[in-house]
């Protein structure tokens, strides 16, 4: 195995207790025959990747859906199949729902080798979570975080939703005053996008959302009472205290290789880019080698500098340069330098980062800046 180069692993578990209101993800509800059949390929297609690439993985997420659904004893037995693939020091993350979580033995996750929770809390706010269709309380996440953290949890995430229904800067503060007295280490803070398909989109609670405006607003909030609570953005939407980062997550944006299984779920390895279909029968029932579809080649400059200018450490141009000697440091800093004064990035030598306000308008800077 090469040790020397460690991948990611992803596990995608596409089972919900129901389906939120905005949710575009590939999730459904299924009941415990399912989970368990989808165990066990789940286990099979680790071993198959495992020695496909003969590579070590020092993180590993599961993400969804609502994994924790699978239960502490199914998804035991997959760590138990992913460890020998794993580094001693690898980040394992599971995502979980609080009101899907009461049933869970968090010891017993623990002690497999999961060592990061991030549940998907979204508010602090009993009719923003109406709105959204979550299942849970504040009182239960409260609750949940708790009892992960009594069992040993000491790398908890949580999620927060902005520009929902009903929200205002009040709640805002008051979700994150929640989150922050709960004492987790990273929080994840998202700007709600309506979904075409999705029951919001149908619903009259979408006029009840932020526009675009008010979003900007919301987000440069968020980002503000985050920072004054002791959590460092370190990405368009993610922060974390004590250097709590998402290892795994990192890896996506600093272009680093992984590996997905399951239905949805994106791979990159050795330069190429490929995928499952969102079919769940496909996964379950075909080889996996019949099952992927080729995405992309992957790993150039423009996927390399937009990756990194997520970041809020952004993108060191000398770097993309040494890496790509086709590309103009110099260009691109030039094509940077009218965006610094209206407040929308830095340049610090050859780096440049967006600021909170820069993320906001991310896409098209990017666009700017590198082409």
């Amino acid at each position: 195995m090469n040790k020397k180069t460690p991948a990611g692993l992803y596990i995608h578990v596409p089972f919900c207790m129901q389906k939120c209101r905005y949710c575009d993800f590939y999730s459904f509800p299924k009941g415990d025959e399912y989970f368990e059949i989808y165990k066990n390929r789940v286990i099979e297609a680790i071993g198959f990747y495992g020695k496909r690439y003969a590579r070590c993985y020092n993180s590993l997420y599961f993400g969804g859906g609502t994994p924790l659904l699978l239960g502490e004893k199914r998804l035991c037995e997959i760590m138990e199949a992913a460890k020998h693939f794993l580094t001693s020091d690898a980040e394992v993350t599971a995502e979980g729902n609080p009101g899907a979580a009461e049933r869970i033995d968090f010891r017993k996750l623990r002690a497999a080798g999961i060592n990061r929770l991030s549940f998907g809390l979204q508010s602090a706010d009993e009719r923003e979570l109406s709105a959204l269709g979550r299942i849970h309380s504040p009182k239960e996440a409260a609750e949940t975080v708790k009892a992960a953290q009594s069992a040993g949890f000491d790398n908890i995430s949580l999620d927060l939703m902005l520009g929902i229904p009903y929200q205002t800067e009040d709640s805002i503060i008051k979700s994150i005053d929640f989150c922050n007295s709960l004492g987790v280490q990273h929080i994840s803070s998202y700007m709600l996008k309506i979904e075409e398909g999705t029951p919001l989109s149908k619903s009259e609670l979408r006029f009840l959302c932020a526009d675009e405006e008010k979003m900007a607003d919301f987000y440069l909030l968020a980002c503000s009472e985050l920072k004054k609570r002791g959590f460092e953005q370190y990405e368009i939407s993610n922060f974390a205290k004590g250097g709590k980062k998402s290892f795994h997550n990192l890896r996506y944006w600093l272009d680093d290789e992984y590996i997905g299984i399951g239905p949805s779920a994106h791979s990159f390895m050795e330069g190429r880019r490929f995928y499952f279909d969102r079919n769940i029968k496909d996964f379950l029932g075909k080889p996996f080698d019949e099952t992927e579809r080729e995405e992309s080649s992957g790993g150039g400059w423009e996927e390399y500098a937009m990756l990194r200018l997520r970041l809020s450490e952004g993108l060191d141009v000398s770097e993309l340069e040494r890496r790509f000697p086709e590309i103009s440091a110099g260009e691109i800093l030039e094509k940077a330098r009218p965006f610094e004064k209206p407040g929308l990035l830095k340049i610090s030598g050859s780096r440049i980062s967006f600021t909170p306000k820069g993320f906001l308008l991310s896409n098209a800077l990017t666009a700017e800046i590198l082409y």
